[in-house]
């Protein structure tokens, strides 16, 4: 992950708010960029996951969905990794409308999510969302306050090496003039 962490952190201020979206367990995400001297804040749907993401961090975790989430323009980032893969392809465009007004200007918005195309219900019941470059664009091609500014394929990483690809996107809002 520290290389998909360089690329997003590059758009960052030393020290910035960052908002995790969809933080799961806090495992990893959030002490990594607390770690790093950024200021965290973040949501999950899952109530036992913002407990123990709170209970890990430190961090007052917000239980909220994606579809509910509204905040003016306050985040140097947003961080929404291998998180809204879980929003049904139907919300999808007003998630992403909604995550997009959260990054104060020149904010950056990574998100991530198994590379491929359409919805799928795994094994155990969870929905995924896959999303390749041409579908992601065309999401952002609703959303003009934002540009994707980088956009690429990665392997799994460690127990999911090379099992799994995944699409990671960055997307900035530009500076206000």
């Amino acid at each position: 992950m520290s290389g998909i962490y360089t690329r997003f952190l590059k758009h960052m201020v030393p020290g910035g708010l960052i908002l995790d979206a969809g933080s799961g367990s806090g495992r990893i995400r959030s002490p990594t960029y607390i770690r790093l001297g950024y200021v965290v804040e973040a949501f999950d749907a899952s109530p036992e996951l913002c407990r123990l993401s709170s209970a890990r961090t430190g961090v007052r975790i917000s239980c909220l969905r994606f579809q509910d989430f509204d905040c003016p323009p306050r985040y140097d980032g947003i961080w929404a990794c291998a998180s809204l893969l879980h929003v049904p392809l139907s919300d999808l465009n007003d998630a992403l409308s909604r995550l997009a007004q959260g990054p104060k200007s020149a904010g950056a918005f990574y998100m991530s999510f198994k590379y491929g195309s359409g919805e799928r219900v795994a094994l155990d019941g969870c929905l995924f969302v896959d999303m390749d470059e041409r579908g992601i664009q065309c999401f952002f091609a609703a959303i003009p306050e934002m540009t994707i500014t980088d956009l690429w394929r990665s392997g799994g990483e460690g127990a999911n090496s090379g099992k799994d690809n995944w699409l990671n996107v960055i997307a900035v809002k530009p500076p206000r003039k």
